[in-house]
C-alpha cells in the first residue's frame, strides 16, 4: 500500500516515473512497513478513507462554486459555527483564502485561532480511484496513515539508518534511516522532473566506468589483434553507397542467382566467405579473379557486391596490425610521402579494395596528426577520401595507386570507386630485369587471393618473386592474403618459406655457396623482416609436413568481423544476421629494413623463456634487467616482435585459461594461466584476450604442442618434394587433376586399359583373364600373360 500510494501520487501530479533502482527502494520500504498478511486490510481501510475524503472534497467544491447562487431549496444552510467546523475538518490548520465569509471567519478565529497561513484555492484533482489532496509545495509528497487514521506526509532524516530486523516467527520491524533520506532525494528529483534523466546519466556513467580498461594491463591493450571497434564498419560514402549506385540497375534476383552460380551455392563458399557448409565441400579458389581477361557485366557487379566487402575487411585488419607492429613513425612517414605525391600503392588482386583500405588508413592517420590544429578541426571531421566534403584544404593525401584489372568490365567499375589511379591489365615483369628488381617501385603492395588461382607451383613461386622485385627497397611493405582454410594456409606458408630461403637475410643463415657451373646465379639475400603475424624468422611450426597435405587440421589463420552492406544481405538472402566473420591467412613482410638489427631484437628460446615468466612489471635498472631489455627492445617494456602470439581462440575455464601460442623460438606451445598465478592479473587479462593477440604476461605451465594432421600424404608445393611411392593412392587436387599414382594400378599394353582398386572376383574376372569376354577388348596383364 505504501508503494501504491506513492505511485498514485506521482500519476496524479503527472511527474516522471521512478527509475528501476528507485522502484526497488520503494518496494523495500513497503515490505518493511507492512506485513504481507495485513496488506489487504490496510488497502481496504485506505480506500474507505479516500472515498470519505473524496465526498468531503466534492461537498466543499460544490459549496465554493455555488456560493453566489441560492441553493437553500436543495440543501440546508449551515450556521457560522457549522461552517467553521467543516472547514476545520477539511483543511486543518491551513485555511484557503476567501473560503469563509466574514462572519464565518470570525467564528473560526474565535473557536480555533488564527490559521497558520492563508493559502490560495487548492486545486482538487479527482481521479477514478479517489482523490488525494496533494500539496504542490516543498516536501517529499509521500503519504502514510497516521495514528488517528488521517494521511500524514513522511519526513526523512539523513542521520538515521535503515535496518530490517526480522526474527523467526515475528514481524518485520521498520526502522527509518539513511535509505529514507536517499529515497526522499530521489522523490524530490522525480517531482522536479530530474529522476529519469539523472538515472540514465548514472547508468551511462557506470557503464563507461566498467568499460574503461583500468584493470587491463597496458601490454595486453597494446598487443591486441583487432580493429577499433572490433566489428568493422565499411565506409559508407566511398564503398557502400558507391557500389550500391553501380549495381542498382541490376535486379536483386539476377545478382543473387549469378553469385550463387559463380561462388558455389548457398553461403557462397567459393568467395571470401567461409561458411560451415564449405567444410563438406572440396576446397577451391575464389570463382572470380581480378586478373582474368574475360568477365561479363553481371560478373563484374557480383565481384563488387560479393567480394569487395570481404576483401576490404581482411585487408583493413592486416593494415591495422601492421600499423601496431611498426609504430606511429612508419604511418606518419606514409602520410608525408603521400603529401609529396611520392607514395606508390599496388593492388594486385583486390580490384580496388586494397586501395580503399590503404586510403582509409591514411585518412585516419592524417586526421590524428592534425587533430590539435583548431583551424582545421571542424573541416577534418567532414573530410572524405573523395574530396567532396570538408573543402579542398581538408582533403587527406591519397598517393598514386595502381590496380590490376584484367577485364574492361572490372576496370570501368573500379574506376568509379577510385581517383588518381592507374589500371593495368597485367603486372609488369620485374623478375627478369637487372636494375628494376633491385630498386623496386611500390611502397605498399597488397596481393589478396592471387596464389590459389595459379595451378602450378613454379607459377606461384615466380609470382611471389615478381611481387618482391616490384617492392621498394627503401622500407616497402608487402601483404599477401588467402582464405582461412587449409589450402590457403599452405599457399601462404609456402610463399613465406620461399622468401626466407631465397630473399630474407638472417644472422643465423649460413653463407650461401656459389654454384660451380654458373657463379653469377648465386642467391643474394638482402635486409628484410617479417612483420606479422609471425614473431620469428624460422620455418613455420604449423607448416609440418610441408607442401599440400590432405587432412591438415591446425592452420594459422585469423578472422575479422564486419557488418554486411544491404546489397550483400540481399544476395545471401539473410534476414536475421547482418554481420560476418571472414577468415583469412596472411603474412606481411618489409624489404630494406630490419627492426631486429635497428633495435637489437632477439628471437630465440631465451627470449621465449622470459616471455613465459611474464613482463607484468616494467624492467628495472639493474644488471639482469638491462641484459633482458637489450634483447627485447632496449626499453622498459618488451617489443611485440619478441613475444608469442595466440594462434587459436583461448579456452576459458572456470579456474584457468588455456592459450595456444606460437613463440619467438618457432615452437607451438600450450600455456596454462590459472587464477592463482601471480596476483591474478594474468588470469583476468587472459579471460579478456582473443584470437590473434600477442601475450606478454606469462603463464604457470607450458607444454609442447604438435600440429594435427589427419593423413600425412603430401604433394609438391613451392618446390617441396612430394613423398610419393609406387603404392600411393589415387588423389585429385582442387583443379581435378591426378597428382599421384593409384594403388593396385595395372599398366595396359597396346590399347590397354588402366584398372584401379582391388580386382573383381568371379566369372566375369575369369573371362577377362582369358580374353574371351563377350565382345570385350582383349587386355594383356603386366607380365604379358
Amino acid at each position: 500500500m505504501y508503494y501504491k500510494t506513492v505511485h498514485a501520487t506521482l500519476v496524479r501530479t503527472r511527474k516522471p516515473i521512478f527509475s528501476l533502482r528507485q522502484q526497488q527502494q520503494l518496494r523495500y520500504l513497503s515490505a518493511s512497513r507492512w506485513r504481507n498478511s495485513d496488506l489487504e486490510t490496510v488497502e481496504s481501510k485506505n480506500v474507505d478513507e479516500e472515498r470519505d475524503l473524496d465526498a468531503a472534497q466534492r461537498q466543499v467544491t460544490t459549496k465554493h462554486v455555488d456560493s453566489g447562487l441560492s441553493s437553500s431549496a436543495e440543501e440546508p444552510t449551515l450556521s457560522p459555527e457549522e461552517a467553521a467546523l467543516e472547514a476545520r475538518k477539511t483543511f486543518g490548520d491551513a485555511l484557503p483564502k476567501n473560503h469563509l465569509s466574514e462572519e464565518e471567519y470570525k467564528v473560526y478565529e474565535r473557536l480555533y485561532g488564527t490559521p497558520l497561513k492563508q493559502q490560495e484555492q487548492i486545486e482538487l484533482e479527482q481521479e477514478e480511484d479517489g482523490g488525494v489532496l496533494v500539496d504542490d509545495g516543498a516536501g517529499t509528497g509521500v503519504l502514510k496513515e497516521g495514528q488517528g487514521g488521517e494521511l500524514e506526509e513522511v519526513e526523512f532524516d539523513e542521520a538515521e539508518e535503515v535496518r530490517l530486523q526480522v526474527e523467526e516467527g515475528g514481524e518485520a520491524e521498520f526502522v527509518p534511516g539513511e535509505d529514507d533520506a536517499r529515497l526522499a532525494g530521489d522523490i524530490n528529483a522525480a517531482f522536479a522532473g530530474e529522476g529519469v534523466e539523472a538515472a540514465e546519466h548514472e547508468h551511462e556513467q557506470l557503464a563507461e566506468e566498467d568499460e574503461t580498461p583500468q584493470r587491463i594491463h597496458s601490454l595486453t591493450l597494446a598487443n591486441r589483434f583487432s580493429t577499433s571497434p572490433s566489428t568493422l564498419q565499411l565506409p559508407k560514402h566511398s564503398l557502400v553507397e558507391a557500389i550500391d549506385a553501380q549495381i542498382s540497375g541490376m535486379p536483386n534476383v539476377h545478382l543473387s542467382e549469378a553469385a550463387h552460380r559463380v561462388f558455389g551455392g548457398i553461403g557462397l563458399p567459393y568467395s571470401t566467405s567461409t561458411p560451415n557448409l564449405a567444410k563438406t565441400k572440396q576446397a577451391k579458389p575464389i570463382g572470380l579473379d581480378a586478373s582474368q581477361s574475360q568477365m561479363s557485366d553481371i560478373e563484374g557487379d557480383v565481384f563488387l557486391a560479393a567480394l569487395v566487402p570481404g576483401m576490404y575487411a581482411t585487408i583493413m585488419s592486416v593494415l591495422v596490425e601492421t600499423r601496431k607492429r611498426l609504430g606511429t613513425a612508419w604511418a606518419e612517414g606514409l602520410v608525408e610521402k603521400a603529401k609529396k605525391n611520392e607514395l606508390r600503392i599496388l593492388d594486385a588482386g583486390g580490384g580496388g579494395a586494397g586501395i580503399l583500405a590503404v586510403r582509409e588508413m591514411l585518412k585516419a592517420e592524417w586526421e590524428r596528426m592534425h587533430e590539435e590544429d583548431s583551424s582545421l578541426r571542424s573541416s577534418i571531421a567532414l573530410a572524405e577520401a573523395d574530396g567532396k566534403a570538408g573543402g579542398a584544404s581538408a582533403n587527406p593525401p591519397l598517393g598514386m595507386a595502381t590496380v590490376l584489372t584484367g577485364s574492361d568490365v572490372l576496370r570501368k567499375r573500379a574506376s568509379r570507386l577510385l581517383e588518381n589511379t592507374i589500371f593495368v591489365p597485367r603486372l609488369p615483369d620485374y623478375l627478369h630485369t637487372e636494375e628494376a628488381k633491385k630498386k623496386g617501385k611500390f611502397d605498399i603492395i597488397i596481393a589478396p587471393h592471387t596464389l590459389w588461382p595459379l595451378r602450378e607451383d613454379y607459377l606461384r613461386k615466380s609470382h611471389v618473386q615478381n611481387l618482391w622485385g616490384m617492392l621498394s627497397q627503401d622500407g616497402g611493405v608487402m601483404h599477401v592474403l588467402e582464405k582461412g582454410v587449409a589450402r590457403g594456409f599452405e599457399l601462404i606458408a609456402g610463399a613465406r618459406q620461399m622468401l626466407l630461403d631465397t630473399r630474407i637475410a638472417s644472422a643465423s643463415d649460413p653463407v650461401p655457396l656459389e654454384p660451380l657451373e654458373n657463379p653469377s646465379s648465386a642467391i643474394e639475400k638482402e635486409k628484410a623482416m617479417i612483420i606479422a603475424p609471425c614473431t620469428n624468422h624460422s620455418s613455420c611450426p604449423m607448416y609440418k609436413p610441408q607442401g599440400m597435405v590432405k587432412g591438415r587440421r591446425d592452420i594459422c589463420h585469423f578472422n575479422q568481423r564486419y557488418v554486411r552492406p544491404p546489397f550483400l544481405q540481399n544476395i545471401l538472402g539473410a534476414k536475421d544476421k547482418n554481420w560476418e566473420d571472414v577468415k583469412f591467412s596472411y603474412f606481411s613482410v618489409m624489404r630494406g629494413r630490419d627492426l631486429r638489427e635497428e633495435k637489437g631484437l632477439v628471437q630465440d628460446e631465451e627470449v621465449t623463456q622470459w616471455a613465459f615468466e611474464g613482463y607484468r612489471e616494467p624492467l628495472a635498472h639493474d644488471i639482469e634487467a638491462e641484459a633482458i631489455a637489450a634483447k627485447v627492445g632496449g626499453g622498459s617494456t618488451p617489443h611485440s616482435l619478441t613475444l608469442p602470439r595466440m594462434i587459436l581462440p583461448p579456452l576459458k575455464r572456470r579456474g584457468h585459461v588455456i592459450v595456444d601460442v606460437c613463440t619467438p623460438a618457432a615452437t607451438l606451445e600450450r600455456w596454462i594461466v590459472p587464477r592463482s598465478f601471480d596476483d591474478g592479473q594474468p588470469f583476468r587479462d587472459a579471460r579478456k584476450s582473443s584470437w590473434g593477440d600477442i601475450w606478454a604476461l606469462g603463464a604457470k605451465t607450458r607444454v609442447q604442442r604438435t600440429p594435427k594432421v589427419k593423413k600425412r600424404k603430401s604433394h609438391a608445393d613451392f618446390d617441396v618434394k612430394a613423398t610419393t611411392s609406387k603404392n600411393a593412392g589415387l588423389d585429385v587436387d582442387e583443379y581435378g587433376r591426378i597428382v599421384s599414382a593409384s594403388q593396385g594400378t595395372e599398366e595396359g599394353g597396346d590399347g590397354g586399359k588402366v584398372r584401379t582398386g582391388s580386382k573383381v572376383k568371379g566369372l566375369r574376372d575369369k573371362r577377362d583373364r582369358k580374353g574371351s569376354g563377350n565382345g570385350r577388348r582383349k587386355n594383356r596383364s603386366v607380365d604379358g600373360a
